[in-house]
Protein backbone atom coordinates (compact mmCIF):
# COMPACT_ATOMS: atom_id res chain seq x y z
CA UNK A 1 0.00 0.00 0.00
CA UNK A 2 1.57 3.41 -0.77
CA UNK A 3 1.95 5.88 1.96
CA UNK A 4 2.03 9.61 1.89
CA UNK A 5 5.64 9.19 2.50
CA UNK A 6 5.95 7.29 -1.11
CA UNK A 7 4.63 10.33 -3.06
CA UNK A 8 7.10 11.62 -5.51
CA UNK A 9 9.00 15.14 -4.32
CA UNK A 10 7.44 17.43 -6.45
CA UNK A 11 3.99 15.81 -5.51
CA UNK A 12 4.28 16.55 -1.70
CA UNK A 13 6.46 19.86 -2.60
CA UNK A 14 2.54 20.71 -4.65
CA UNK A 15 0.72 19.90 -1.49
CA UNK A 16 3.05 21.62 1.02
CA UNK A 17 1.96 24.59 -1.09
CA UNK A 18 -1.33 24.75 -0.29
CA UNK A 19 -1.23 24.43 3.25
CA UNK A 20 -1.53 27.71 5.45
CA UNK A 21 1.95 29.25 6.92
CA UNK A 22 1.67 27.26 10.50
CA UNK A 23 0.62 24.56 8.85
CA UNK A 24 3.91 24.37 6.44
CA UNK A 25 6.14 24.87 9.38
CA UNK A 26 4.68 22.22 11.14
CA UNK A 27 4.88 19.61 8.46
CA UNK A 28 8.75 20.65 8.01
CA UNK A 29 9.11 19.44 11.93
CA UNK A 30 8.37 15.70 10.74
CA UNK A 31 11.88 14.39 8.99
CA UNK A 32 14.71 15.98 7.50
CA UNK A 33 13.27 15.00 4.42
CA UNK A 34 10.39 17.13 4.77
CA UNK A 35 12.49 19.49 6.31
CA UNK A 36 14.62 20.45 3.01
CA UNK A 37 11.45 19.98 0.98
CA UNK A 38 9.69 22.50 2.91
CA UNK A 39 12.99 25.15 2.00
CA UNK A 40 11.44 25.45 -1.27
CA UNK A 41 11.72 28.73 -2.03
CA UNK A 42 8.29 28.48 -3.92
CA UNK A 43 6.38 27.50 -0.93
CA UNK A 44 7.82 31.13 0.90
CA UNK A 45 6.96 34.06 -1.37
CA UNK A 46 4.61 35.35 0.73
CA UNK A 47 7.57 35.34 3.56
CA UNK A 48 8.75 38.80 3.08
CA UNK A 49 8.64 40.36 6.10
CA UNK A 50 10.07 38.97 9.70
CA UNK A 51 9.38 40.41 13.01
CA UNK A 52 12.87 40.41 16.04
CA UNK A 53 11.24 40.01 19.33
CA UNK A 54 14.47 38.75 21.11
CA UNK A 55 17.81 38.62 19.99
CA UNK A 56 17.72 34.60 19.13
CA UNK A 57 14.88 35.74 16.38
CA UNK A 58 18.27 36.88 14.28
CA UNK A 59 18.23 32.69 13.67
CA UNK A 60 15.02 33.41 11.53
CA UNK A 61 17.33 36.02 8.69
CA UNK A 62 19.69 32.53 8.54
CA UNK A 63 17.09 30.57 6.89
CA UNK A 64 17.94 30.01 3.27
CA UNK A 65 14.29 30.28 2.46
CA UNK A 66 13.91 34.34 3.26
CA UNK A 67 17.74 34.92 1.88
CA UNK A 68 15.92 36.05 -1.84
CA UNK A 69 12.76 37.60 -0.44
CA UNK A 70 13.20 39.32 2.56
CA UNK A 71 11.97 42.85 2.33
CA UNK A 72 11.22 44.34 5.74
CA UNK A 73 12.31 43.77 9.51
CA UNK A 74 10.57 45.00 11.92
CA UNK A 75 12.19 45.23 15.37
CA UNK A 76 10.17 45.03 18.47
CA UNK A 77 12.92 45.46 21.37
CA UNK A 78 16.11 47.09 20.49
CA UNK A 79 18.82 47.08 23.14
CA UNK A 80 19.13 50.13 25.11
CA UNK A 81 21.54 50.54 27.80
CA UNK A 82 19.14 52.30 29.86
CA UNK A 83 17.46 49.02 30.32
CA UNK A 84 17.46 46.69 32.86
CA UNK A 85 20.18 43.80 32.73
CA UNK A 86 17.36 41.10 32.24
CA UNK A 87 15.71 42.91 29.45
CA UNK A 88 19.10 43.90 27.57
CA UNK A 89 20.32 40.19 27.68
CA UNK A 90 17.30 39.28 25.08
CA UNK A 91 17.22 42.45 23.37
CA UNK A 92 17.78 42.73 19.63
CA UNK A 93 21.98 44.85 19.26
CA UNK A 94 21.67 46.64 16.35
CA UNK A 95 25.41 45.50 15.35
CA UNK A 96 24.62 42.26 15.23
CA UNK A 97 21.32 42.63 13.36
CA UNK A 98 23.57 44.40 10.96
CA UNK A 99 25.67 41.79 10.35
CA UNK A 100 22.80 39.54 10.16
CA UNK A 101 21.65 41.23 7.46
CA UNK A 102 24.56 41.70 5.57
CA UNK A 103 23.96 38.60 3.04
CA UNK A 104 20.33 39.87 2.07
CA UNK A 105 20.68 41.77 -0.36
CA UNK A 106 16.92 42.16 -1.03
CA UNK A 107 16.04 44.22 2.09
CA UNK A 108 13.78 47.65 1.53
CA UNK A 109 12.84 48.57 5.23
CA UNK A 110 13.78 48.25 8.70
CA UNK A 111 10.90 49.51 10.79
CA UNK A 112 12.01 52.34 13.07
CA UNK A 113 14.11 53.33 10.68
CA UNK A 114 12.93 53.77 7.64
CA UNK A 115 9.25 54.16 7.42
CA UNK A 116 8.45 57.92 6.35
CA UNK A 117 6.05 58.43 9.01
CA UNK A 118 7.16 61.77 10.45
CA UNK A 119 4.83 64.83 10.07
CA UNK A 120 6.34 66.83 7.28
CA UNK A 121 5.40 71.01 7.36
CA UNK A 122 6.65 71.79 4.14
CA UNK A 123 10.48 70.61 3.94
CA UNK A 124 10.68 70.52 7.22
CA UNK A 125 10.73 66.91 9.07
CA UNK A 126 9.68 66.52 12.54
CA UNK A 127 10.50 63.07 14.00
CA UNK A 128 10.45 61.79 17.58
CA UNK A 129 14.22 60.88 18.43
CA UNK A 130 13.57 58.54 21.14
CA UNK A 131 12.24 55.60 19.65
CA UNK A 132 15.31 55.05 17.61
CA UNK A 133 18.67 52.89 18.45
CA UNK A 134 21.45 53.69 18.93
CA UNK A 135 23.32 52.92 15.77
CA UNK A 136 26.67 54.52 16.60
CA UNK A 137 28.43 51.23 17.38
CA UNK A 138 28.10 49.93 14.06
CA UNK A 139 31.49 49.76 12.04
CA UNK A 140 30.84 52.55 8.78
CA UNK A 141 31.54 49.88 6.26
CA UNK A 142 28.89 47.72 7.39
CA UNK A 143 26.60 50.50 8.14
CA UNK A 144 26.61 52.01 5.10
CA UNK A 145 26.56 48.33 3.28
CA UNK A 146 22.97 47.29 4.34
CA UNK A 147 21.51 51.18 4.91
CA UNK A 148 22.14 51.87 1.38
CA UNK A 149 19.90 48.84 0.06
CA UNK A 150 16.73 50.45 1.45
CA UNK A 151 14.36 53.00 -0.18
CA UNK A 152 14.20 55.33 2.70
CA UNK A 153 16.50 56.92 4.61
CA UNK A 154 15.88 59.72 7.35
CA UNK A 155 19.34 60.97 8.96
CA UNK A 156 17.21 61.97 11.85
CA UNK A 157 15.85 58.60 12.39
CA UNK A 158 19.69 56.84 11.94
CA UNK A 159 22.12 59.67 13.13
CA UNK A 160 25.35 58.40 11.95
CA UNK A 161 28.79 59.67 13.48
CA UNK A 162 30.58 61.79 11.07
CA UNK A 163 32.41 58.70 9.95
CA UNK A 164 29.43 56.83 9.74
CA UNK A 165 27.76 59.76 7.64
CA UNK A 166 30.66 59.56 4.66
CA UNK A 167 30.93 56.11 4.41
CA UNK A 168 26.98 56.20 3.58
CA UNK A 169 26.54 59.14 1.14
CA UNK A 170 29.38 57.06 -0.76
CA UNK A 171 27.92 53.74 -1.13
CA UNK A 172 24.64 56.38 -1.99
CA UNK A 173 26.29 57.58 -4.86
CA UNK A 174 26.94 54.12 -6.24
CA UNK A 175 24.70 52.81 -9.19
CA UNK A 176 23.94 49.35 -6.99
CA UNK A 177 22.14 52.09 -4.27
CA UNK A 178 18.55 51.30 -3.93
CA UNK A 179 17.41 54.45 -1.23
CA UNK A 180 14.94 56.28 -3.80
CA UNK A 181 14.15 59.22 -0.82
CA UNK A 182 16.67 60.80 1.52
CA UNK A 183 15.51 62.81 4.43
CA UNK A 184 18.44 65.01 5.84
CA UNK A 185 16.09 67.00 8.64
CA UNK A 186 18.20 68.54 11.33
CA UNK A 187 21.43 66.75 10.94
CA UNK A 188 24.81 68.29 9.98
CA UNK A 189 26.71 67.36 6.97
CA UNK A 190 29.68 65.25 7.56
CA UNK A 191 31.00 64.88 4.39
CA UNK A 192 33.22 66.58 1.36
CA UNK A 193 30.80 68.41 -1.11
CA UNK A 194 31.77 65.96 -4.24
CA UNK A 195 30.51 63.33 -2.08
CA UNK A 196 27.50 64.95 -0.75
CA UNK A 197 26.67 65.79 -4.80
CA UNK A 198 27.47 62.76 -6.02
CA UNK A 199 24.84 60.67 -3.13
CA UNK A 200 21.96 63.46 -3.48
CA UNK A 201 21.90 63.69 -7.17
CA UNK A 202 21.33 59.92 -7.12
CA UNK A 203 18.24 59.23 -4.95
CA UNK A 204 15.08 60.57 -6.97
CA UNK A 205 13.45 62.28 -4.08
CA UNK A 206 15.77 64.30 -1.49
CA UNK A 207 14.74 66.86 1.48
CA UNK A 208 17.15 68.95 2.80
CA UNK A 209 15.35 69.83 6.04
CA UNK A 210 16.35 72.41 8.12
CA UNK A 211 19.92 71.19 7.60
CA UNK A 212 21.95 74.23 6.77
CA UNK A 213 23.31 73.23 3.48
CA UNK A 214 26.83 75.32 2.72
CA UNK A 215 27.05 77.04 -0.64
CA UNK A 216 29.88 75.13 -1.71
CA UNK A 217 27.93 71.90 -1.02
CA UNK A 218 25.06 73.51 -2.80
CA UNK A 219 27.13 74.37 -5.56
CA UNK A 220 28.75 70.80 -6.10
CA UNK A 221 24.92 69.46 -5.98
CA UNK A 222 23.66 72.01 -8.85
CA UNK A 223 25.78 70.65 -11.18
CA UNK A 224 25.54 67.42 -10.71
CA UNK A 225 22.27 67.72 -11.22
CA UNK A 226 22.46 70.01 -14.43
CA UNK A 227 24.90 67.96 -15.85
CA UNK A 228 22.39 64.73 -15.49
CA UNK A 229 24.89 63.15 -13.42
CA UNK A 230 22.59 61.26 -11.24
CA UNK A 231 18.22 60.42 -11.29
CA UNK A 232 16.81 62.95 -8.91
CA UNK A 233 13.46 64.25 -9.61
CA UNK A 234 12.22 66.13 -6.32
CA UNK A 235 14.26 68.87 -4.34
CA UNK A 236 13.23 70.45 -0.97
CA UNK A 237 15.40 72.97 0.01
CA UNK A 238 14.63 75.14 3.29
CA UNK A 239 17.80 76.52 4.63
CA UNK A 240 20.64 76.26 2.11
CA UNK A 241 22.78 78.44 0.79
CA UNK A 242 22.21 79.41 -2.96
CA UNK A 243 22.84 82.85 -2.98
CA UNK A 244 25.94 82.80 -4.68
CA UNK A 245 25.27 80.17 -7.05
CA UNK A 246 25.41 81.20 -11.40
CA UNK A 247 22.13 82.22 -11.87
CA UNK A 248 22.66 79.42 -15.39
CA UNK A 249 24.02 76.33 -13.34
CA UNK A 250 21.03 77.03 -10.43
CA UNK A 251 18.20 77.17 -13.37
CA UNK A 252 19.75 74.49 -15.12
CA UNK A 253 19.55 72.07 -12.73
CA UNK A 254 16.14 73.08 -11.32
CA UNK A 255 15.00 72.84 -14.79
CA UNK A 256 16.60 69.20 -14.77
CA UNK A 257 13.91 67.84 -12.09
CA UNK A 258 10.08 67.12 -12.03
CA UNK A 259 9.82 69.21 -8.34
CA UNK A 260 11.24 72.04 -6.47
CA UNK A 261 10.39 73.48 -3.79
CA UNK A 262 13.02 76.52 -2.16
CA UNK A 263 12.01 78.12 1.32
CA UNK A 264 14.39 80.99 1.38
CA UNK A 265 16.07 81.54 4.90
CA UNK A 266 18.78 84.82 5.16
CA UNK A 267 20.67 84.12 1.77
CA UNK A 268 18.05 85.76 -0.63
CA UNK A 269 17.62 84.54 -4.34
CA UNK A 270 18.98 87.14 -6.30
CA UNK A 271 16.19 89.19 -8.97
CA UNK A 272 18.78 87.46 -11.53
CA UNK A 273 18.66 83.78 -10.19
CA UNK A 274 15.17 83.87 -10.14
CA UNK A 275 14.60 85.50 -13.57
CA UNK A 276 17.02 82.14 -14.93
CA UNK A 277 14.60 79.83 -12.67
CA UNK A 278 11.77 81.05 -14.25
CA UNK A 279 12.96 81.45 -18.16
CA UNK A 280 14.11 77.92 -17.87
CA UNK A 281 11.18 76.85 -16.70
CA UNK A 282 9.70 77.77 -19.31
CA UNK A 283 12.05 76.77 -22.06
CA UNK A 284 11.48 73.74 -24.03
CA UNK A 285 13.99 71.64 -21.89
CA UNK A 286 12.81 71.71 -18.66
CA UNK A 287 11.41 68.93 -16.99
CA UNK A 288 9.13 70.95 -14.32
CA UNK A 289 5.69 69.76 -13.53
CA UNK A 290 5.88 71.70 -9.77
CA UNK A 291 7.97 75.08 -8.81
CA UNK A 292 7.58 76.22 -5.47
CA UNK A 293 9.70 79.50 -4.43
CA UNK A 294 8.93 81.15 -1.01
CA UNK A 295 9.79 84.91 -1.29
CA UNK A 296 9.96 88.14 0.63
CA UNK A 297 7.17 90.73 -0.63
CA UNK A 298 10.44 93.40 -2.66
CA UNK A 299 11.55 89.66 -4.52
CA UNK A 300 7.88 89.34 -5.28
CA UNK A 301 7.42 92.93 -6.54
CA UNK A 302 10.53 93.04 -8.44
CA UNK A 303 9.18 89.96 -10.23
CA UNK A 304 9.71 89.49 -14.11
CA UNK A 305 6.19 89.20 -14.78
CA UNK A 306 6.37 88.20 -18.68
CA UNK A 307 9.15 85.38 -17.55
CA UNK A 308 6.81 84.79 -14.81
CA UNK A 309 3.69 83.98 -17.23
CA UNK A 310 5.75 82.43 -19.80
CA UNK A 311 6.69 79.71 -17.00
CA UNK A 312 3.24 79.33 -15.93
CA UNK A 313 2.38 78.96 -19.97
CA UNK A 314 4.76 76.31 -20.22
CA UNK A 315 4.20 73.91 -16.95
CA UNK A 316 0.12 74.71 -16.18
CA UNK A 317 -0.61 77.01 -13.84
CA UNK A 318 0.63 80.34 -11.57
CA UNK A 319 -0.74 80.43 -7.83
CA UNK A 320 0.21 82.50 -5.10
CA UNK A 321 -0.54 82.25 -1.38
CA UNK A 322 0.41 84.63 1.80
CA UNK A 323 2.74 83.03 3.92
CA UNK A 324 2.36 84.16 7.44
CA UNK A 325 5.98 83.40 9.07
CA UNK A 326 5.37 85.04 12.11
CA UNK A 327 3.64 88.64 13.23
CA UNK A 328 6.29 90.74 11.57
CA UNK A 329 7.13 88.78 8.66
CA UNK A 330 4.62 87.99 5.33
CA UNK A 331 6.21 85.84 2.89
CA UNK A 332 4.77 84.71 -0.33
CA UNK A 333 4.66 81.42 -2.08
CA UNK A 334 4.94 81.45 -5.76
CA UNK A 335 3.47 78.01 -6.91
CA UNK A 336 3.87 76.96 -10.82
CA UNK A 337 2.10 73.39 -11.32
CA UNK A 338 0.82 71.32 -13.77
CA UNK A 339 -2.65 72.07 -13.90
CA UNK A 340 -5.12 68.80 -11.99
Amino acid sequence: MTGILDLPEEILINIFGLLPPSDLKTVMLVSKQWTLMGETLTLWTWATTVTLKYKDDLQKLKFKRLKNQLKKIKVTNWFESSSSILKQSTAVRPEELFKALLPITTLTSIEGLTDDSSNDLGSISFTDFTDHPDLSVIDPELFASVLSRLNYLSFNTINPSPSQYEALLSSISQKDSHVKKLVFGFHRIFAPPDVFAAAVSNVEDCDLGTCCVPSQDMQALCVAVAENQGQMKILNVFRAFLGSIDPAILATAISMLESARIYQGSDLLSKEQIAAILRKAGGDGSKLKKLDIIMREEQKEELDQELLRLAGQKIGSVKWTTVKVNLNLTQYLLRISVRA
